[in-house]
């Protein structure tokens, strides 16, 4: 079971400085690919939830005040307990302090009904791919929709 950290609200005002990505991913070999890669960019702090359960609870602890609201959300669709993306991605929606922060789905599951359902419908920035989106690619581009250079 992942180490959830509750940050204190006094906490979550103080650590503004760096940009917050919040990282829903099942699959440890990229999540660890993820960090060693994040690691090295000043700048950011990642922060990797592995189960939709989970991802659920930290929105509520957002919106509470008492975990910190991230400036970007990587989001996978397929999860292993059972509560994937597309569920996440629409309480976010339906949540004041989440509803505004920027989606991006980065999944191995591909189809056009399901990527209009939750870019057009559902406000994901973009839907990408894992095969197409590698990480050397990726960095680029989270970096740049930071805000970072």
């Amino acid at each position: 079971m992942p180490k959830i950290t509750i940050k204190k609200k006094a906490e979550v005002k103080s650590s503004t400085k760096k940009k917050h990505i919040l990282w829903i991913e099942d699959d440890f070999g990229l999540v660890a690919l993820y960090k060693t890669m994040i690691g090295t960019m000043p700048g950011i702090e990642l922060e990797v939830i592995t189960l939709g359960t989970i991802a659920l609870q930290r929105i509520k602890e957002i919106e509470a005040g008492i975990a910190e609201k991230p400036d970007l959300v990587m989001l996978d669709l397929l999860l292993p307990d059972g509560i994937n993306g597309d569920k996440i991605l629409e309480v976010m929606r339906q949540t004041p302090s989440t509803k505004d922060v920027p989606v991006y789905i980065l999944t191995n599951y591909g189809g056009e009904e399901m990527e209009s359902e939750l870019t057009k419908n559902l406000n994901a920035e973009k839907y990408m791919i894992k095969t197409d989106w590698t990480p050397s690619k990726l960095m680029p581009f989270l970096r740049e929709k930071l805000g970072l250079k």
